[in-house]
């Protein structure tokens, strides 16, 4: 892939084909464009791809409106492992500080317990954690892992 990454993201024509607006993600108020970001299911959520360490930036994930209610705030993550596995492949993982759950009422201790156990993911640095796309899965397949012996 050529050309700059945050005008030529491979993701974006996968989201977009599944109906979401995906638009820049800015710092701040300012011109400087970090990545992309989409709106899902009341969750907005923030990606940069970086090719050379096969890894998606996980900028932003915060609750967009309207409280939810019993709306799972991972499905947005979930929906970003899915494009990452079916545009880029496997090897490629899911990056990102444990804070960028902006408002969320969940502790850092307890979202890092959830992608510890829940995700399977690592954490090379504290509070940051890396998450392989091709083993992101949802809350009731990991259940049903669990219940089968597989987790």
């Amino acid at each position: 892939m050529s050309g700059d990454p945050l005008t030529c993201d491979p993701l974006i024509p996968w989201l977009q084909a599944r109906g979401l607006d995906v638009t820049p993600y800015h710092l701040g108020n300012t011109p400087i464009q970090l990545g992309h970001g989409f709106c899902y299911r009341h969750i907005y959520l923030a990606w940069r791809v970086d090719l050379a360490t096969r890894r998606v930036w996980i900028l932003l994930v915060r609750r967009q409106g309207e409280q939810a209610g019993l709306v799972n705030p991972f499905a947005a993550l979930y929906l970003l492992a899915e494009a990452t596995q079916a545009v880029l492949g496997p090897g490629h993982a899911l990056y990102g500080n444990v804070d960028v759950f902006r408002g969320s009422s969940l502790s850092g201790e307890r979202l890092g317990r959830f992608y510890l156990r829940w995700t399977g993911a690592s954490e090379p640095e504290p509070g940051w954690f890396l998450l392989a796309a091709e083993q992101v899965c949802s809350l009731r397949d990991m259940r049903k892992r669990q219940k089968h012996g597989l987790a």
